[in-house]
């Protein structure tokens, strides 16, 4: 028997299910792990897609989105 969630950490595990990535960068395939972790203050998502196998760092930036064209 598992004990209930801790409600301290409530408003964490919903922010961590509404913004963790969803989708692969490199296929658009789903994420199949998002590990969410803090680098100063940066708030970062250490991603792995098995559909590519693409692995790396998503940093959310807001309401805007800061990037680079992918290769064509």
């Amino acid at each position: 028997m598992s004990s209930p969630p801790d409600r301290r950490f409530a408003a964490d595990a919903e922010a961590h299910r509404r913004d963790a990535p969803r989708f692969c960068p490199g296929c658009a395939g789903a994420v199949d792990l998002a590990s969410e972790f803090w680098e100063g203050d940066d708030r970062r998502f250490y991603c792995w897609c098995a559909a590519c196998g693409w692995t790396g760092e998503i940093v959310p930036t807001g309401e805007t989105v800061v990037g680079h064209e992918p290769p064509h």
